[in-house]
């Protein structure tokens, strides 16, 4: 008992780890909207994409994309685990990763692990995760490492020391770009930070720092500078502050998908703030500096970039986690060990409720995937919401999101094609084959489902009506000529008409399968 108390540090992070991975093994699928078709990308990267059906659509074209965590790693671990159990693994290593990581900055700059990087854990669940940005979600967690090891060495002249991280940065690049980016902002303004704190201002020693930081990123630039693949259209920058500046919060600590942990946002901000102000807290020397520039890159980060959505969503998290690894409780070993045991109450709130918000979908998807057996094998099918079903009331509605990539397990099972597969150029190696592609998204833009109340402007190809079907869904117009199925997912309120070319196949108590008929717009294409 005495030797558990001394080791209390070591011993509440493994209990706050256990807690925080549960609820991933306690379904079979993960609601994170993402999550089937990153389940399809790996099934096919596996091999499944080089025999029939799937090899009809679908192709593997390995590049350097930097977006490659799970895509490397889930296909290697399912030589030893099933499909899901690997992926299931590889999220439960990332979450670990969020958790240990930021108790290694705060071991490396203080020698010890205390109570707040316990407190720094909560944002291991942030919108990244309830989402299923595998890839960066897994990045992000490996920054904090990397950069925990960056401060321990930081005294040591090594001659291996810099070809490490050289090493160590190239892997980050291949996991996920915009994590290299925030391990650069780390490195670059905590060097700034001590050589502002020794007063080591001379220009040789600032050429030294400056490249030092600068090699250990050279080959990672280069590889996006050189190699970074053509991305398809539809690239932009956008900023949408305004509309952006709560989703920002909300993302940092989220309990379920779109379910943010606000009550234990604000009590740590709260927290933090009095804790600084009464001197209970501090900061440490070497951080401030990164912690002010994270905060601030955190409220003018974009919400796209480089063709990709949820940029905005990718800093608040992290912000938080580096927070409390900077920070040192001014308290007894004593007081410490109780404040470490109090923080576990939270962390078994938020580990219930998101296994609870998890088991709902999870029936859902199970019954959605018996369905599936009916399904002829290479079926083309796309995802289709009723949100008048779905949000029957002002006082109720649904999250659509954790549906819309649903019909991707139809590609595990059913050797399916659906438009919504991850297959955008130059941001996943899963390409469509022609003429195939263009019948797929082929932008992030264009990654969600239509509403069944578009669907007649989508058979007859009208755009004027409806700008969504010519910027969102142009890859649908006439789809009663590509497709053969159609998945329309329902709420609780009555079931919205759809085209008479459609015809049952299926009822779900959420969901209802049609097959698609031609109709004689198709015979004049």
């Amino acid at each position: 008992m005495m030797m558990v108390w001394r080791n209390w540090p070591a011993t509440a992070l493994g209990l706050m780890a256990i807690l925080l991975i549960a609820p991933l093994w306690c379904v079979h699928s993960p609601a994170m909207p993402d999550y089937p078709a990153h389940i399809a990308g790996f099934y096919m990267i596996a091999g499944a994409a080089r025999t029939a059906p799937l090899s009809t659509y679908y192709g593997i074209h390995w590049t350097l994309v930097p977006n490659l965590a799970s895509e490397l790693a889930v296909p290697a671990l399912m030589k030893l685990l099933p499909l899901e159990s690997a992926a299931k693994l590889f999220l439960s290593i990332a979450v670990a990763l969020w958790i240990l990581g930021p108790a290694a900055i705060q071991r490396a700059l203080y020698g010890r692990v205390g109570a707040t990087a316990l407190a720094g854990a909560f944002f291991a669940y942030n919108a990244n995760y309830t989402w299923g940005f595998f890839n960066y979600y897994f990045a992000a967690g490996l920054s904090f490492l990397i950069f925990a090891v960056w401060i321990a060495s930081a005294e040591k002249r090594r001659p291996l020391r810099l070809p490490g991280f050289m090493l160590a940065v190239w892997i980050l690049y291949l996991c996920h770009l915009a994590a290299v980016f925030t391990l650069g902002v780390l490195i670059f303004c905590y060097e700034l930070s001590r050589a502002i704190e020794t007063r080591d201002f001379a220009p040789r020693a600032l050429v030294f720092r400056a490249l030092k930081i600068g090699l250990v990123f050279l080959p990672a630039a280069a590889a996006f500078l050189f190699f970074k693949p053509t991305g398809g259209p539809g690239g932009r920058l956008a900023f949408d502050f305004t509309d952006t500046i709560g989703d920002r919060v909300a993302s940092a600590i989220q309990y379920a998908y779109s379910e943010p942990a606000y009550l234990l946002i604000g009590t740590l901000a709260i927290l933090v703030l009095a804790g600084l102000m009464y001197e209970k807290l501090r900061i440490h020397p070497s951080m401030k500096i990164p912690v002010i520039v994270l905060a601030v890159l955190t409220m003018v980060s974009p919400e796209w970039a480089l063709g990709g959505w949820g940029v905005h969503l990718r800093l608040p998290a992290v912000l938080g986690a580096v927070l409390f690894a900077t920070m040192e409780l001014r308290a007894g070993p004593r007081a410490k060990a109780l404040v470490a045991v109090a923080l576990l109450a939270p962390a078994v709130w938020i580990s219930t409720a998101l296994t609870m918000s998890w088991r709902s979908y999870d029936r859902q998807y199970d019954e959605f995937r018996a369905a599936l057996r009916q399904v002829p094998k290479g079926t083309k099918l796309f995802t289709v919401l009723d949100d008048a079903s779905l949000n029957y009331s002002p006082d109720f509605s649904v999250p659509d999101q954790p549906y819309w990539h649903m019909a991707e397990y139809a590609i595990v099972d059913r050797g399916a094609f659906t438009p919504l597969m991850f297959a955008t150029k130059g941001q996943h190696i899963v390409q469509v084959r022609p003429p195939y592609d263009g019948y797929a998204a082929k932008t992030a833009q264009q990654g969600s489902p239509p509403d069944v109340s578009e669907l007649e402007d989508l058979a007859a190809g009208r755009v004027d009506g409806d700008p969504d079907i010519a910027e969102i869904f142009p890859y649908l117009k006439f789809f009663q000529c590509h497709f053969n199925m159609a998945v329309v997912v329902r709420g609780k309120g009555e079931p919205s008409d759809v085209p008479d070319f459609l015809t049952l196949r299926h009822t779900g108590s959420f969901f209802s399968l049609y097959d698609v008929r031609p109709n004689k717009a198709c015979a004049r294409r």
